[in-house]
């Protein structure tokens, strides 16, 4: 058999196998709720698979159904879908202004933040979150240090009393003041180490996601089993639940996704506590993931010298 016979069967049989074969595009655009934000697919039969971390791209030349079949024939596991997400934001850093309307119980309001978020170099993740508004919460601030070889550090700064406190563990179990450390660095902020339980490849809301189950390694206020509903494209979380001493404790959903400075970012996000009776509905109203975060900003003195500069 000449070359040109096994070309032109291959060819064949790849393109009968694109009729028989699903194909998923993990090159479409990053979720958004809006139907009129979504864009085509690539033109000329693009195609990707997911091998070893490493992102191979075949424009023309590879039927779609190969490589769907690729893909399948070598799963990524738990653990790498594990780590993806929490990696997920691992070297980034960002300046975020942040519109938040607050339902706590019967009291509501809306709440204005800025957030500067690093992580070191993934060594360790870095968030101050400061009120601007209301009148009655503008300058209180939070320092976040995520450790990795013991508990991490937790400071408050009120100014009605102008000090710094170093709070334990327990304080912020759940939120402080309506905010959750965990979802304001846009990544996974490890406020409990974790082991996965399980994991299984579902569609929420039409996208296929990763659903996975984890269990704490230590006996925490917070949770006792994570559920996450990771996306297949971006690795980030659709949706959470925590549970607890067999309730659900939290829900947390991402409502909408952008493309901002090539970064997927979640830009609207809702909170619900059932057991307390609280909703946040968070907004991301600006974030810049270029502009560099002097190091100082990360102090329990910047805590504090925001209540003398913004008199």
């Amino acid at each position: 058999m000449s070359l040109s016979q096994i070309v032109a069967m291959v060819s064949k049989r790849m393109i009968l196998g694109r009729n028989k074969v699903r194909w998923a595009n993990i090159l479409q655009p990053p979720i958004t709720v809006d139907p009129s934000k979504t864009r085509s697919k690539p033109r000329c039969g693009t195609a990707a698979v997911v091998l070893g971390g490493s992102l191979w791209l075949v424009c023309g030349m590879i039927a779609p159904g190969f490589a769907r079949a690729a893909e399948d024939a070598v799963p990524i596991s738990s653990k790498e879908v594990q780590e993806r997400w929490h990696s997920r934001m691992n070297g980034k850093h960002f300046v975020a202004r942040i519109h938040m309307d607050a339902d706590l119980g019967g009291l509501t309001e809306a709440r204005k933040l800025t957030v500067h978020r690093d992580d070191e170099d993934g060594a360790a993740e870095r968030v101050l979150i400061r009120f601007d508004a209301p009148e009655s919460l503008r300058n209180l601030g939070f320092l976040y240090f995520e450790q990795a070889d013991r508990p991490n550090d937790y400071f408050l700064y009120r100014p009605a009393v102008k000090r710094v406190r170093r709070l334990q563990q327990h304080a912020v179990t759940n939120n402080l003041y309506g905010v959750d450390p965990e979802f304001l660095g846009f990544g996974i902020a490890e406020t409990e180490p974790t082991r996965v339980k399980s994991m299984r490849r579902v569609r929420l809301n039409g996208r296929e996601v990763y659903r996975l189950v984890e269990r704490a390694r230590r006996a925490n206020p917070r949770f006792e089993e994570r559920v996450i509903w990771i996306d297949q494209d971006t690795f980030i979380p659709l949706r959470t639940e925590h549970q607890l001493n067999g309730r659900r404790v939290l829900t947390a959903e991402t409502v909408e996704i952008r493309d901002i400075q090539g970064v997927p970012t979640p830009v609207h996000m809702r909170f619900e506590r059932p057991l307390e009776g609280s909703r946040v509905d968070l907004t991301i109203e600006e974030v810049d993931y270029e502009r560099p975060i002097p190091d100082e900003i990360f102090s329990v003195f910047t805590l504090m010298k925001a209540q003398r500069t913004r008199r």
